[in-house]
């Protein structure tokens, strides 16, 4: 199983390249895909919740790149449901049968904003180790989801990042991404941050491997 980045000496700098990662893979221009959004129609009929979404965890904010039952849009990470699943360990699913009861989640966004009380969800864990956000189930009342259903949410989530894995997405996305990253990296600079320089670095030139054929 590819180790996770998150468990290496330097979880900050594992964060940073988990953040990195999102924002060069291309997902920030895929609001409504139309194949991510069947994806969360699948997963909520098949399994009966009322509310689905491909959640994506930035730096502060959860973003939501299609979901179903509700409009797609943004929640701030602290406290969130999602933020918690891409930390569980060996990226297991995150399983919430009633929030009401875990005090982790009292302050939850979705709790507060929505009145989600159960939330089931697996990271969408790209095919090098990153964990991008999730593929989750929400609703208002308690409930649990059996081992079927849990089996189907993996499954979906790894539908999800295949689809959002595609060069196709990122290569379109790929001017934007490499401007934050040049941001990011002259922000990084100023603070004297060299670790964050190294990272941001490492990334774009990873980009300009992958890509630089096609600007040529």
């Amino acid at each position: 199983m590819i180790e996770q980045a998150r468990e290496c000496n330097q979880p900050e700098l594992a964060e940073l390249r988990r953040q990195a990662r999102v924002l060069t893979s291309g997902v920030f221009g895929m609001s409504g895909d139309a194949e991510l959004s069947q994806i969360v129609e699948r997963v909520a009929a098949e399994t009966g919740f009322p509310f689905s979404a491909v959640s994506i965890v930035d730096r502060s904010t959860l973003w939501l790149a299609v979901a179903y039952g509700f409009d797609p849009r943004e929640f701030a990470r602290p406290d969130s449901f999602c933020d918690a699943a891409i930390g569980v360990r060996n990226y297991a699913p995150l399983c919430v049968p009633d929030a009401w009861h875990e005090p982790r989640f009292k302050f939850a966004p979705a709790v507060l904003e929505m009145n989600v009380r159960a939330y089931f969800a697996a990271p969408l864990v790209t095919s090098d180790g990153f964990a991008l956000g999730t593929l989750c189930l929400l609703d208002q009342k308690p409930r649990t989801v059996d081992a079927n259903g849990l089996g189907l949410l993996k499954s979906l989530a790894s539908q999800a990042t295949e689809v959002i894995e595609r060069e196709a997405n990122a290569l379109a996305y790929a001017k934007y991404a490499i401007a934050e990253l040049c941001t990011r990296i002259r922000f990084a600079v100023a603070d004297e941050n060299d670790a964050e320089v190294a990272v941001l670095d490492e990334e774009l030139r990873r980009m300009e491997g992958k890509f630089g054929t096609h600007w040529r």
